[in-house]
């Protein structure tokens, strides 16, 4: 298993914390986690690919061992937690690596990176304020993104529960039921029912609002740069490779099957092998 090194750092305001590892002289990767997760769900990728790349994994605003502030969910706010943190690693170009509610605040980096960022690829994100045709708001099938919005109920409903309420996601949003390890599910109910991190967390989801409307600013201009988008047979489907060519020029991904939300432990070898390819071919593009 790659060493991991743990270290925090002040961006934007707030104090996160965040793991390096891998190769120290590789190309670097900015990894971006979404909901209950941390940076550990990157470690099977980094175990994957820590001999090639430099890995940099914060905890988000609001998650785990990174400050737990009531404002600033918009994913601009948390790309420019992410630029500060790369200014303090001295880190001029990069590669973004997204996993669910940690996509919406990747793309908004893409876009403000500008040429720093060499490629962005978004694993099982949902898209919130796109509009082509065939487009689905993702607050529509899925009944959880509304609930959480509703920040005070949910932690009502939830707190005191975290073990159950996190149990029922890792499992049935899993193809597998037994894919996410006993050891980590222990570990994401920890982090769950820490001081604040429920209630913190769930901005992610009461910002969606905010979200939907940055992203369609964005978007208005397709983003340049290599776009990488994967998503769950069981899960978001087709939703985050058509998303994708929705913003990108230059995209490419589709529909993984057998695996529902999460990819990084359901099928750790396909999506280490793809990224691996992607970001090989992206580091040659922008070269």
């Amino acid at each position: 298993m790659e060493k991991l090194t743990s270290k925090r750092a002040k961006a934007n305001g707030v104090t996160l914390h965040y793991v390096t590892a891998g190769n120290p002289s590789g190309p670097v990767v900015l990894a971006m986690h979404g909901w209950p997760q941390n940076h550990r769900e990157f470690i099977p990728v980094i175990d994957a690919l820590g001999k090639e790349y430099r890995f940099i994994a914060p905890d988000l605003r609001g998650y785990a061992d990174s400050d737990k502030p009531f404002s600033g969910y918009e994913p601009k706010t948390i790309a420019q937690d992410m630029l500060d943190l790369l200014e303090v690693e001295g880190i001029d170009r990069f590669h973004i690596f997204s996993h669910d509610l940690g996509g919406p605040p990747s793309v908004a980096l893409a876009y403000m990176a500008g040429d720093r960022a060499i490629s962005l690829s978004t694993i099982e994100t949902p898209f919130f304020g796109l509009d082509f045709p065939g487009y689905v708001d993702p607050r529509v099938p899925y009944w959880h993104l509304g609930m959480h919005m509703n920040m005070d109920i949910t932690r009502f409903l939830v707190e005191g529960r975290e073990e159950q309420y996190l149990r029922h996601f890792f499992r049935d949003f899993a193809y597998n039921p037994q894919a996410m390890p006993e050891e980590e599910v222990a570990l994401y109910v920890m982090q769950m029912k820490q001081p604040g991190n429920l209630r913190a967390s769930l901005n992610h989801y009461g910002y969606i609002p905010q979200m939907a409307e940055q992203t369609a600013e964005l978007a208005k201009e397709k983003l340049k740069i290599p776009m990488l988008a994967w998503g769950g047979s069981h899960s978001f489907g087709s939703h985050c490779f058509d998303s994708a060519k929705a913003i990108s020029v230059n995209a490419s991904g589709g529909v993984i099957e057998e695996c529902g939300h999460w990819v990084f432990e359901e099928k750790t070898q396909f999506i280490s092998e793809e990224l691996q390819a992607f970001w090989k071919r992206a580091g040659r593009e922008q070269a």
